[in-house]
């Protein structure tokens, strides 16, 4: 026989051998199932308890109502909305922030308006302490100071776009 197959013979005996013994395993298992028990999500979720309340910030008529239907903004003026809203705030380590927002204010005017969280602050933190609480939050819309020429006059806004979200952190 010459070497070629000799050594064909050969590679051909070593892949029979290693095939036979692939289907056996050499180790013994087993397992059991744990007795974990069952776990249960929390809960997050705000409810409006009220609809709220406009009023003027600074200025001749601070802390008067505003009407926003018959009220006229300048620029520089800031009117506050604030709304009561019920915390449903459920979980060992939830840590939330509630923070009002406008971003669904429409029309020609808003271009011009600011919306900030009353007193600049970046939104209320509210934890499972706070569940079944109510919290109120306030909104401040500016119409920005340095609005020049005729820029926003006899423009509209529409304003119930506003809202207020309760994210997890």
């Amino acid at each position: 026989m010459n070497k070629v197959t000799k050594g064909a013979l050969a590679a051909a005996a070593g892949a029979a051998i290693l095939a036979g013994g692939a289907g056996t395993m050499a180790a013994w298992n087993s397992n059991v199932n744990t007795n974990g028990g069952t776990v249960t999500a929390g809960q997050l979720n705000l409810t409006a308890v009220d609809t709220g309340t406009w009023t003027w910030v600074g200025g001749t008529k601070d802390g008067d109502t505003f009407n926003p239907g018959t009220d006229r903004l300048v620029p520089g003026d800031t009117v506050r909305y604030t709304a009561s809203y019920k915390i449903t705030a459920v979980g060992t380590n939830l840590t939330a922030t509630l923070t009002p927002s406008v971003g669904g204010v429409s029309g020609d005017l808003a271009q011009y308006l600011d919306p900030t969280t009353a007193g600049g602050g970046p939104g209320i933190t509210v934890t499972p302490a706070d569940n079944n609480t109510t919290k109120k939050v306030s909104t401040d819309i500016t119409f920005r100071a340095d609005t020049s020429n005729k820029d926003g006059q006899d423009k509209t806004a529409d304003l119930s776009g506003a809202t207020v979200t309760l994210q997890q952190n």
